[in-house]
């Protein structure tokens, strides 16, 4: 399998390694040129002054320039070294070496005053040492010897940093081609691939993040083939039964009685409700929701939603209350906010038993208000819980769409209170009854 960013990524920490000794190597080269330039120079330095203090002495020696040879061969000439000639104040040429005679017209040279007692009495006249030639062709052969290591130093690096390369980009690119071969797996419709290999770093946290996609997806898939299942076994049962009807009226087996067709009706109306429940799954697939924001006084409208569904709980003898607060304002949508009431309500009256109560409670917190409905039904188990508000999951087993419907009430509660800016919860205890918990923010306007 190819693998382009790890040949990328060799290519890279290659070149970063090169490219560092190259750099110091430049570096090291440029900086030791330099001090051992100066330390010629110094050193070079120290002689002119040596040399300039032996004229000092010579001068004492003899008591006046005139009286010195012009030629010094009385044994001075070794440790004159560089020195060409020596002028008096009035730049009269007073000594002259054998080199100065050697090298009359060598430019430039280098001159240092001769003080003796506080006053100058001389110039000394300096050239180019042969010393320093020999030195700067020694320098010459250090600098090339070092080049040479540098070189191999070069070599020797690129092909340990080439082994480098090859076993970190392989072992930091080992996951990632795991998750490519994970996704691709997703793509193909394998759902149950997972990602083994997570390091403890951000790539692993994409990779668990990738195989919570996959839990996610595999749940959805599972939910989906159920509820594709249960769609068909709902309309199947209705459609039966209105085909066996009217077959037996046709063949007059069954009377045209108003009992039959009233049951005709109900099953009719029943598939009317599957048909709504399928267009409510379209409506939610899109995603599509066309607000109007409006400011929107709470608490008479949940007075007014409670007041509208009490009839309801009453038939099932259930007792439906609700405790408000101060008047607060939000920026909302009613029909939406009608919707989502409708559907958390509506839970709660399939799932509470006759005789018990249904509480929806108004809070006021800081910037936002939280509308809590709790009811004393059969609660949600720790296995269902994490999963009631994804779509198409039914808490109840049985196929009776009467209790169960698409599994889709929640997940609209959940995606419209999510687009209104706010945030739906829930806490439940099995046996107890389920409190759900919808926050929304405060308009001041």
């Amino acid at each position: 399998m190819k693998s382009p960013i790890l040949n990328k990524l060799t290519l890279l920490i290659l070149m970063v390694s090169l490219g560092s000794i190259l750099t110091s190597g430049f570096i090291i080269n440029i900086s030791l040129n330099y001090q051992f330039q100066n330390y010629l120079n110094r050193a070079e330095e120290v002689r002119q002054r040596q040399i300039v203090n032996n004229l000092v002495d010579i001068y004492r020696e003899y008591g006046d320039w005139s009286a010195i040879p012009r030629t010094i061969n009385i044994g001075r000439g070794a440790f004159m070294g560089n020195l060409r000639y020596v002028t008096d104040p009035l730049g009269k040429i007073v000594i002259i070496t054998r080199s100065g005679r050697n090298h009359r017209n060598e430019q430039p040279l280098q001159s240092r005053p001769i003080y003796h007692n506080g006053i100058i009495i001389g110039t000394a006249h300096f050239g180019r040492n042969i010393l320093q030639n020999i030195l700067t062709t020694q320098d010459e052969m250090f600098r090339a010897t070092i080049n040479r290591s540098i070189v191999l130093t070069i070599l020797l690096t690129g092909i340990i940093s080439f082994l480098v390369a090859v076993l970190f980009a392989r072992k930091f690119t080992a996951p990632i081609m795991e998750m490519s071969q994970i996704a691709k797996a997703m793509t193909s419709g394998d759902l149950e691939s997972r990602i083994r290999t997570l390091p403890r770093d951000e790539l692993g946290e994409l990779g668990i993040s990738l195989n919570q996609l996959a839990e996610r997806l595999s749940i959805l898939e599972k939910l989906r083939k159920k509820m594709t299942a249960d769609v068909a076994h709902d309309l199947r049962t209705p459609l039966a039964t209105i085909r066996s009807h009217l077959e037996g009226m046709i063949d007059r087996i069954i009377p045209s009685t108003k009992e039959n067709l009233e049951s005709l009706l109900e099953e009719a109306n029943r598939l009317t409700s599957l048909i709504n429940g399928l267009q409510d799954i379209v409506l939610s697939d899109k995603a599509i929701y066309n607000f109007q924001m409006e400011p929107l006084e709470l608490s008479p409208f949940l007075e007014e939603t409670i007041q509208r569904l009490k009839p309801l709980f009453k038939t099932k003898n259930l007792v439906l209350q609700y405790s408000g607060i101060q008047p607060c304002t939000i920026l909302t949508d009613r029909e939406a906010l009608a919707k989502i009431l409708d559907n958390l309500l509506s839970n709660a009256l399939k799932y509470t038993p006759s005789g018990k109560t249904v509480q929806v409670t108004l809070v006021y917190c800081e910037n936002n208000v939280s509308i809590q409905i709790s009811d004393q039904g059969e609660g949600i188990s720790d296995t269902d819980l994490p999963y009631i508000f994804e779509r198409f999951y039914r808490t109840d087993r049985s196929r009776n769409r009467k209790s169960g419907g698409f599994g889709l009430g929640l997940t609209i509660a959940k995606e419209l209170t999510a687009a209104l800016g706010g945030t739906i919860s829930v806490a439940s205890k099995l046996g107890e009854g389920s409190t759900f918990t919808i926050k929304l923010p405060v308009s001041f306007d």
